[in-house]
């Protein structure tokens, strides 16, 4: 089994009424980049019991700077990426970062109350955000990112719908807002598949959690699962490696989770039994995690880089 050490909370909301939460990071430099879920509970009103769905009055994503330890140099604490169309009135939520050609794109979940879709913005400096629209599909999509590279000259997007993990190619991010790509894609998803549950601490679903990173063995790919042994639920996290030329394909998997919750800010929460992943940096060795906890806090973990790869690749599938 592997050695996961946490590093502790790393932002925290200022009461019980507020969260911050499910945090994607990317490092540039000697300076780590972080974007987060910040939110304030509709009429200051909480459940007590970490089970009941909580309704947002406001839900929108901020920045937030670390160096390469996982130490926090500022909070920025104010919207960068807010709501800004009717698909979107709900909150943006749960960002991606990832360094593609140049930028950094953005890829957040767009919530209007009847349908999470997915957003996509890029910027250069983390001040000036270009939006550059939300995929249009027709079912709720979410978990949602890019490879930082394209694979035979295609954007390889990495998403899911329903509680499978599925993976599509585009020649450009236009032919990913094409709402004819989108039609009937239910009829074709499961050509698309690349992870679907298979252990029972997964039983639930499965998600896309972090941007895949490149390593000598293949695309470290960690994601969440979702099992249904605590209550309400149970998120815990995994990690698969996908083939490097052929990201379709899953070479190697753990059997068992990366993390689960353990600490009482990964236990109890505004949703209780949630560790969900969203960033990964590699600093001295070492792979850094950035994961909400029980839907209220952002917190780090880290293992030994050598040591992942070299457990993985005892469970080649």
């Amino acid at each position: 089994m592997l050695n996961v050490e946490r590093l502790g909370v790393v932002l925290n909301p200022k009461d019980k009424y507020h969260a911050k939460f499910n945090a994607g990071m990317v490092r540039e430099g000697n300076r780590v980049h972080m974007l987060y879920r910040w939110a304030e509970a509709e009429s200051s009103k909480c459940p007590p019991d970490g089970i009941s769905p909580i309704s947002y009055v406001h839900d929108f994503i901020a920045y937030a700077e670390l160096d390469t330890n996982g130490k926090l140099i500022k909070d920025y604490d104010k919207p960068l990426i807010a709501p800004f169309n009717e698909w979107s009135k709900a909150g943006c939520q749960d960002p991606r970062i990832i360094i593609f050609e140049g930028m950094f794109y953005i890829f957040f979940t767009s919530w209007d109350l009847s349908c999470a879709r997915v957003g996509v913005a890029r910027t250069k400096d983390f001040k000036n955000i270009e939006r550059l629209g939300i995929i249009p599909t027709v079912q709720f999509d979410k978990d949602a990112f890019i490879l930082p590279e394209r694979i035979r000259g295609k954007i390889v997007y990495i998403h899911r719908i329903n509680s499978e993990i599925q993976i599509d190619y585009f020649d450009s991010f236009d032919k990913m807002f094409d709402r004819r790509f989108w039609a009937n894609y239910s009829k074709r998803m499961h050509e698309k598949v690349v992870i679907r549950s298979e252990f029972p601490w997964e039983n639930k679903k499965v998600g896309g959690s972090v941007p895949p990173i490149r390593t000598e063995s293949g695309w470290l790919f960690i994601y969440h699962g979702v099992a249904d042994d605590r209550v309400p639920f149970c998120y815990r996290t995994g990690a698969a490696l996908l083939d490097l030329k052929n990201p379709s394909k899953v070479i190697a998997r753990l059997p068992y989770p990366l993390l689960e919750p353990q600490t009482d800010y990964e236990i109890y929460g505004h949703v209780n039994n949630v560790v969900f992943p969203q960033g990964a940096f590699i600093n001295n060795g070492w792979i850094y995690i950035s994961y909400g906890g029980a839907d209220r806090v952002v917190a780090m973990a880290r293992v030994k880089y050598d040591e992942l790869l070299s457990e993985l690749e005892k469970n080649v599938v």
